[in-house]
């Protein structure tokens, strides 16, 4: 038995040895294929530029009337929250004017009333009187004088007697027609441009003294957003000096300034070269050493119209990227006037093909092809690609799917 299983042993060993014989050798400078897969996947171009992260606003807290700073309870570099208490001014000045702006607004509105009442005031009422008398006086002489006539021509009286009731009713008639217009101008004073004039300047009194209770009401300064307290610029764009307790502020004159830290964005200068390249809108990805291992998106805001002249060589241009709002980014390490890298979308495509530029081929008409199978084991055949944007992995292709490329010999 053991005989035979050696010898069917030896008969197996034999045909293997006449198959390996009988196989043909590879020719001599045959080169092996290679296959490159290519599936669609996310394509990407971005540009990179560096910039520097600022605060989206910077406001500069002001006096808002002269006084004394009673108190100033914050310090250069402290974070403070909205509505936190940054400085108390005294309001003894502003208190005086405020008494003498309300002295002044009564003084208009009384003068206001009086002209609105003025038909039934005592000035229309002296001279109604005065008219109302004047009329009268000049019925009863003329009474008088006819009756003086009638006995004059019966005899019974001398002339000169008549001649004198003339007289008088003539002077009565002149003190009627004076009282007459006495009694018109008084009427006028309350109407017309009198009335319009004395409005006009109780509507300024009471501006003027709306004005100071404003400004009385901001006598105690609070922070309008969360932000950190920083030195107000000074002469010469030079950061100046915080004021102090007890020091004397005029209006308008700078206490502090404040940085807000919720929105952020960051200033970068862009090439004229690649300044055609981009719009507002456009998609930003944000990263920094100070702030390793954060990716922040945000936005192309603006682009400048202008070529900075600070700028060496070239033309260089400002660009403006807004991060959105967020409470937590000094939590995240990041600050302004930190360095930034910003990396601008230029292009995306979820479900594009992308080639190396070895592997695309040229017919005769000068247009782009390849060597496509669908699956491994399949005949290469040649199918046109148009060529679109470059990208990190190579040049996009549109023509062709999943499958793979048969990559030029030597690559």
């Amino acid at each position: 038995m053991t005989r035979y299983r050696i010898v069917a042993v030896m008969l197996v060993l034999l045909a293997g040895l006449c198959l390996w014989w009988a196989w043909p050798a590879p020719r001599q400078g045959q080169v092996e294929q290679r296959w490159l897969p290519v599936a669609p996947q996310l394509l990407e171009r971005r540009l990179g530029l560096v910039g520097r992260i600022e605060a989206a606003q910077r406001v500069t807290v002001a006096a808002p009337f002269e006084g004394v700073v009673q108190a100033l309870p914050v310090q250069v570099g402290e974070r403070v929250q909205a509505g936190q208490t940054l400085a108390v001014l005294d309001t003894a000045q502003l208190d005086i004017q405020l008494r003498q702006a309300e002295a002044e607004r009564l003084k208009a509105r009384s003068a206001v009333r009086s002209l609105q009442a003025w038909a039934s005031g005592p000035e229309v009422t002296r001279a109604l009187r005065a008219q109302v008398a004047a009329r009268r006086t000049l019925s009863a002489n003329q009474a008088t004088l006819a009756a003086t006539r009638r006995l004059y021509e019966q005899g019974i009286v001398a002339r000169l007697e008549v001649e004198n009731l003339e007289q008088q009713v003539s002077a009565q008639a002149q003190e009627l027609a004076s009282a007459d217009d006495e009694l018109r101008l008084t009427r006028a004073r309350g109407q017309g441009e009198a009335l319009q004039i004395a409005e006009m300047e109780l509507a300024n009194a009471q501006a003027r003294h709306a004005a100071l209770l404003a400004l009385r009401a901001r006598a105690t300064l609070v922070a309008p957003f969360a932000s950190l307290v920083a030195r107000p610029v000074g002469d010469g764009q030079q950061p100046g000096q915080l004021a102090q307790a007890g020091q004397l502020l005029s209006q308008g004159m700078p206490l502090l300034a404040l940085v807000e830290l919720e929105r952020l964005q960051v200033a970068a200068t862009v090439q004229e070269g690649d300044l055609g390249l981009l719009h507002e809108g456009m998609s930003v990805q944000v990263t920094g050493e100070g702030f390793a291992g954060q990716v922040l998106p945000g936005q192309v805001a603006s682009l400048g119209l202008q070529a900075r002249e600070d700028e060496g060589q070239g033309a260089w241009f400002d660009l403006l990227v807004t991060l959105p709002a967020q409470p937590d980014l000094s939590a995240q390490g990041v600050r302004p006037g930190m360095s930034a890298q910003v990396s601008v979308l230029l292009y995306r495509n979820e479900q594009g093909i992308a080639l190396p530029a070895q592997v695309l081929r040229s017919d005769a008409a000068g247009g782009a092809y390849v060597l496509f199978r669908a699956h491994p084991g399949e005949a290469p055949r040649p199918v046109p690609v148009q060529l679109g944007q470059s990208v990190a992995q190579g040049v996009e292709v549109s023509g062709l799917t999943a499958g793979e490329v048969l990559l030029p010999e030597g690559q």
